[in-house]
């Protein structure tokens, strides 16, 4: 029975590792400003606990796009995510809030992410041609808006800012 609980945990564990290399490897270029993950405790992503991504901009003329990173497990029982994306900087009077959907199944109820197992992993761009209006810090905070508090079945939630026109 241990041995056997063991052999389990093991394969778990190379699992875990496997799936984290491969959202690195899907993830951003190597240019990319930012591109970070954020576990949710017992995934179980309450309102209250939002996320924050602070990036550096240096360059205001230049276009990025700005992409949502998510591992999700089998658990998860909706074939959408709902977010707001809160952004404030230097060059924004007030704090920029959108409403963002991220498709992660189709109407059959097959994961559109990569993934085997339990654990599925999306990078979706929601803007493409993102300018910033001007250099400095910007701080983006990801808050989960489904009707579910807790939403069960989120393991990590990530933000990624990369320069447009990068060669992956």
């Amino acid at each position: 029975m241990v041995e056997s609980l063991r052999c389990s945990l093991k394969k778990e564990y190379i699992f875990v590792a496997i799936m984290i290399i491969v959202s690195v490897m899907g993830g951003c270029s190597d240019q990319a400003l930012l591109d970070e993950f954020k576990a949710i405790p017992n995934q179980s992503w309450n309102y209250s606990d939002i996320p924050t991504f602070d990036v550096q901009v240096k360059d205001k003329d230049r276009a990025y796009k700005l992409k949502i990173n998510v591992r999700i497990t089998a658990d998860y029982r909706y074939a959408n995510l709902f977010l707001l994306v809160h952004q404030k900087g230097p060059g924004m009077e007030e704090s920029l809030t959108k409403r963002v959907e991220l498709k992660v199944a189709d109407k059959d109820g097959r994961w559109l992410g990569k993934g085997a197992g339990s654990l599925y992993s999306y990078q979706i761009a929601y803007d493409n041609n993102y300018l910033f209006p001007d250099t400095g810090t910007y701080a983006f905070r990801l808050e989960q808006n489904m009707r579910d508090n807790p939403l069960k079945g989120i393991s990590d939630i990530g933000f990624c800012v990369e320069p447009r026109n990068v060669p992956k």
